[in-house]
């Protein structure tokens, strides 16, 4: 679940409203989240307040007439009475100030600071009197979450920012003609507590493009783009509204593109109460997406450290073409197996090389040795940059990509599937992956590539004996595979790649049109495919190249046709 600045600060005005000078009658907190049980009106139902922690972090309200009463650092809110509650208004932290009465009877305070900054929630309770942490409700994977006891750090903002409703027009005007770049960007790193969403709401209310340079900017522009931030840093929840594309998102600005899942509540406070722990598949697949973007980011930088450690060795060649050319030009002068020197046959006269030949091996073998090794070399400094350049790329691509997920942004379907596609074709398959082309050299297969309009791989042999290897070796168990009923044909497998999601229909399609064109039947208006799980396919017991038997398998009716190449293929 992923918040604004602008929505929390709502959602602070509208608790207070609701729960100032109420109790926590009772907190209790797991390895999934916190639970505080708050006093409402004396006419209301008490409300349960639980933050998450995700990943996906969320924080959901519900009416609860009794919590468990926890133990540990929880038990200090227990029976704590809520003296305010404010937003951070440079970060999207929600702090409550507590206070209770201590063993002599006198108040003491302490401020919950509930941070919502994805991918993971956390919940920080630190001693008004000392600054010092009293205890810490985070995800045992939160490496970033303060130690109990150590002194609270509060989010810092950048320096010299716009605060709207404070600063003035002129302000935002010169700080935003010193950006460079998109419209959007340069927005979100002038004013406080700004993000992607908010700054796209901002120039879709001004009627601007989030993509046009800044530098095309007009004054008029510039003082209406200041108007609607101001407007929407002055929303008052009403509406407020809800809708996923990928993690599920709660703002008091629209989406800048309507979404089939949008629904519109009164209040922060009531989008909240239905949400029910809205951690599904689509905030499932958001952390699946960034632990797949981890791991093949770390593929990526170690291809791209090797691909540099090579490019660098390959600066070497002119040194030992020299050290062959000199030794060609003298060979006897040093003995099979021997140490010795030649004259620098590159270099100024009188300069001379050390050479040391392995036992047994003659002056005209080594340079020989020396000379291959240039060649290569040579031939390396040649393909080695465009190929860590695409690499640099893709990995420059892909810590955008995870910036992004773990900040305050959505990525579409789209997005993922055109970084998939790049990934997994050109760089970085994943450990274990029968994907990879270097794999599928080994085995004999470079079989023909395409892709979907979704963005899943089509595989499709080429012969008879890479069927065979399509099929039974390159396949994971749960790829689709396909093949043209009553034609011989080429083995064709829908990729999953780590999916948990199946397949669209349309996707089947696709790969079946596919199966169908590289068949016999590819003059036909209609072919019949059928297909089922890899799993489901064997091959008898000496059977012929391409021979192939199936179960459990379903037909579909689809004209041939082709998609489009993947990169690389």
């Amino acid at each position: 679940m992923i918040f604004d600045s602008v929505t929390i600060a709502v959602l602070a005005t509208e608790l207070t409203a609701r729960h100032q000078g109420k109790r926590v009658r009772s907190a209790c907190a797991d390895t999934s989240g916190l639970d505080l049980l708050l006093e409402s009106g004396a006419d209301s139902q008490p409300m349960k307040l639980r933050l998450s922690y995700g990943p996906p972090g969320a924080l959901n309200l519900a009416p609860v007439e009794r919590l468990q009463v926890g133990d540990g650092p929880v038990r200090y809110l227990q029976d704590a009475c809520i003296e305010s509650i404010s937003a951070v208004p440079q970060d999207r932290v929600l702090t409550l100030r507590l206070s209770r009465p201590d063993a002599d009877s006198k108040l003491s305070y302490g401020l919950l600071h509930l941070s919502f900054i994805p991918p993971r929630y956390r919940a920080v309770l630190v001693s008004e009197g000392h600054g010092r942490i009293l205890g810490v409700w985070a995800a045992a994977s939160d490496r970033q979450a303060p130690a109990h006891g150590a002194q609270y750090a509060p989010p810092q903002s950048a320096p010299n920012r716009c605060v709207p409703r404070r600063d003035s027009l002129e302000n935002f005007r010169q700080q935003l003609q010193q950006q460079q770049g998109s419209l959007q960007e340069g927005m979100r790193h002038i004013v406080t507590g700004a993000d992607r969403h908010l700054m796209a709401c901002a120039c879709a209310g001004a009627g601007i493009s989030a993509d046009t340079s800044i530098s095309l900017l007009e004054t008029d522009q510039i003082t209406t783009l200041w108007k609607n931030i101001q407007r929407l840093w002055s929303a008052t929840g009403e509406p407020t509204y809800r809708w996923q594309n990928g993690p599920t998102r709660v703002s008091v600005a629209p989406p800048e593109h309507l979404s089939q899942t949008l629904d519109v509540f009164p209040s922060v406070y009531d989008a909240l109460q239905v949400i029910d722990e809205m951690v599904d598949d689509s905030t499932a697949r958001s952390a699946d997406q960034r632990r797949r973007m981890k791991k093949v980011l770390g593929v990526l930088q170690r291809r791209a450290q090797g691909l540099q450690l090579d490019l660098d060795a390959a600066t070497d060649a002119g040194e030992l073409e020299r050290k062959g050319h000199s030794l060609l030009a003298m060979p006897h002068r040093i003995t099979p197996g021997g140490r010795g020197y030649v004259s620098d046959a590159h270099g100024a006269q009188g300069m001379q090389i050390e050479i040391q030949l392995a036992p047994g091996q003659t002056a005209a073998e080594h340079a020989a040795q020396l000379l291959k090794r240039v060649a290569k070399l040579r031939r390396r400094a040649d393909v080695l940059p465009p190929r860590l350049h695409r690499v640099q790329e893709l990995i420059f691509e892909t810590e955008r990509l995870l910036q992004r997920i773990h900040g305050e942004d959505d990525i579409t379907e789209d997005e993922m599937a055109r970084w998939e596609r790049r990934v997994e074709v050109r760089q970085a398959p994943e450990a274990g992956d029968a994907g990879s082309r270097r794999g599928d050299e080994r085995k004999g297969a470079r079989p023909r590539r395409y892709v979907t309009s979704a963005g899943w791989s089509v595989w499709a042999g080429r012969n008879n004996q890479e069927n065979d290897i399509v099929s039974h070796r390159l396949a994971a168990q749960n790829d689709l595979w396909f093949h043209a009923h009553g034609y011989s044909g080429s083995h064709v497998i829908l990729r999953r790649e780590g999916r948990k999601q199946e397949p669209s229909i349309q996707s089947i399609e696709e790969a079946a049109a596919v199966a169908a064109h590289w068949s016999k039947g590819r003059t036909a208006n209609k072919v019949p495919v059928v297909y089922t799980l890899a799993k489901y396919v064997s091959k008898p017991k000496g059977g012929a190249p391409g021979l192939a038997v199936m179960k459990r398998e379903k037909t579909i009716m689809v004209r041939p046709a082709l998609l489009d190449e993947e990169e690389g293929s």
